[in-house]
């Protein structure tokens, strides 16, 4: 399947209509997001990589494939347009019989991608097109490249957070040689918004929104994760907006806003 290409000055966004997926986002030719080299990019299952879209849940459920359809549906082109100082590209993804099948709600969702020289906007848009009330939850899962094993994230010191592996609540490490965070790692953590990931000279700042926790997330060496090529866990951290802790609950002809802006600062 043909990915998307959206180009703004020195800054290339790739987006798979599968999934409606960002793939890849390089900056200067500096590659921001992290794909797995043994990623399935034939259409047919979920791709190891880049920020898969998390609808109508997220996580494993009783029913249906983790982390929802979303991800494993094919979104349609709405909008995309291209001017000196921006890109922008909008999929979108309505219910259909294989999806009420799964998930018995009538919805409409889009995903835009904004692109600026140093910046990269992801909005996920939920919508009620049913006449009764329905609740989801939903992330964008994003993988940022990171150096694992110098991995510090200052703004994550001394926060509380849920440990999904060993579902218990726990207070990140504080002070100043405190390894953030611990690897493997699962947490999420609740309201935070702003964060920032520094890799060499330059500074990847993320702004979360719409969303009830930062979910931080890496599997570590011991994942067994078929498709995470040899030794990748080490060159990824996941940081995701997410609507993790409770559903949220639409009602019929509502609408709800998820976003993550991923800015580059020297």
């Amino acid at each position: 399947m043909s990915p998307l290409s959206l180009r703004c000055a020195d800054s290339l966004l790739t987006v798979s209509p599968f999934g409606g997926q960002a793939l890849s986002w390089q900056v200067n030719g500096e590659e921001q997001l992290w794909l797995s080299r043994d990623a399935d990019l034939s259409g047919h299952h979920p791709i190891r990589g880049g920020v898969p879209l998390c609808f109508p849940w997220f996580g494993k459920a009783a029913s249906g494939p983790s982390h929802g359809f979303a991800r494993t549906s094919l979104w349609q082109v709405i909008e995309q347009l291209s001017t000196p100082t921006e890109a922008r590209l909008v999929l979108a993804l309505r219910d259909s019989e294989s999806t009420l099948a799964l998930w018995p709600h009538h919805f409409e969702a889009t995903i835009s991608y904004t692109l600026t020289p140093d910046t990269l906007a992801i909005t996920l848009r939920v919508t009620n097109t049913d006449d009764q009330p329905w609740a989801f939850t939903a992330a964008l899962h994003s993988y940022l490249q990171a150096e694992v094993a110098t991995l510090h994230l200052p703004a994550l010191s001394g926060l509380p957070y849920h440990d999904k592996l060993e579902n218990a609540d726990r207070l990140f490490d504080d002070g100043p040689d405190a390894k953030l965070p611990p690897i493997p790692v699962d947490a999420i953590v609740p309201g935070l918004a702003q964060l920032a990931l520094r890799q060499g000279d330059t500074s990847l700042q993320i702004h979360n929104r719409g969303h009830d926790a930062t979910v931080v997330w890496n599997p570590g060496p011991a994942h067994g994760i078929g498709d995470v090529h040899f030794g990748g866990e080490q060159e990824f951290i996941c940081l995701e907006s997410a609507l993790a802790l409770e559903p949220l609950r639409l009602e019929p002809g509502s609408s709800h806003t998820l976003a993550q802006s991923l800015s580059i600062s020297g």
